[in-house]
């Protein structure tokens, strides 16, 4: 899924202006709706195949967005040192202690709304093709 990734930033940006708790994304509706066992599929594509930045960073940026509850979450982030990028606080672009962005999928951070409603994708590559098309206008909405 060539929608995320990591890159060197040279700053951080300032810590005092968060304030320790990870938020979770806005919720996301994705068109056809995908099935369960799809979005797990890509959620795992897209962890295994992260290749830039560190990878432990991306082993802690995972259990993050595993984490059974806020607290948990919380900690994960505070322990391996990675702090939200923007405003929102959410865990889809962080910076690490070196000054590195990750940024991560939505659907990697939380299900969609529509999740195994009808009509379903019938091919797995169909479902990529419709969550890539909705990372992509929302990359372009936001800037």
């Amino acid at each position: 899924m060539g929608c995320v990734g990591s890159s060197e930033k040279a700053a951080v940006p300032d810590a005092r202006a968060w304030d320790g708790h990870v938020r979770a994304p806005e919720s996301w509706k994705v068109s056809p709706s995908i099935t369960r066992e799809q979005l797990i599929r890509l959620r795992n594509e897209f962890w295994e195949t992260r290749v830039e930045g560190r990878e432990e960073m991306w082993q802690a940026l995972r259990a993050a967005a595993d984490a059974d509850s806020d607290e948990l979450r919380d900690q994960i982030v505070s322990a391996a040192g990675i702090r939200p990028a923007t405003a929102s606080s959410t865990l889809l672009a962080c910076y690490d202690e070196r000054g590195a962005l990750y940024e991560v999928p939505v659907f990697c951070l939380i299900d969609p709304d529509n999740l195994d409603e009808p009509p379903v994708c019938a091919e797995f590559k169909d479902a990529a093709h419709a969550v890539q098309l909705y990372c992509e206008n929302m990359k372009h909405r936001s800037r």
